[in-house]
């Protein structure tokens, strides 16, 4: 739990009610991490939705050769772990998540008690959702926008 006033600051949820960030505050937990620790691993289950409070964040994938890539650097404000919000059989992350500063704090939302919540509220899993489609829009044009360049 963490106080209310904490997501108030993030624009992520800047689109909630007063009640609806109280309930958010209610399952979010603060954690702390040092450079080189991992929030997730590819291909691991997925648990956790994160918003970065401070700090950067590497997401990373590795090649056949097992060269690691940065995908993205991500920054205080920023949300990740939208495969454990995706209802699938097998929900699995997509990258690496690699802490590159220290300190970096996150908020951690388990995913279950996330899709609990949403199923109560549906303007509040329709709000999240939508900010997520967004973020990921976003992420998908920024990386595949050098593939264009190649292409014409």
């Amino acid at each position: 739990m963490v106080p209310k006033d904490m997501l108030k600051s993030i624009v992520f949820f800047e689109d909630l009610s007063d009640e609806m960030l109280e309930r958010m505050a209610a399952i979010a937990d603060l954690r702390h991490y040092t450079e080189g620790e991992y929030l997730n691993k590819r291909r691991n289950p997925a648990d956790n939705f994160y918003i970065i409070l401070e700090g950067a964040i590497s997401l990373e994938t590795e090649d056949i050769t097992g060269k690691k890539h940065n995908l993205e650097t991500l920054m205080a404000g920023a949300a990740l772990g939208f495969s454990s919000l995706i209802e699938t059989e097998s929900k699995r992350y997509l990258c690496d998540a690699r802490v590159i500063t220290t300190p970096t704090r996150t908020l951690r939302f388990r995913a279950s008690d996330l899709i609990s919540m949403f199923y109560l509220d549906f303007e509040l899993g329709f709000l999240i959702m939508k900010k997520i489609a967004l973020i990921a829009k976003r992420r998908l044009l920024y990386r595949t926008h050098p593939l264009a360049s190649l292409t014409a």
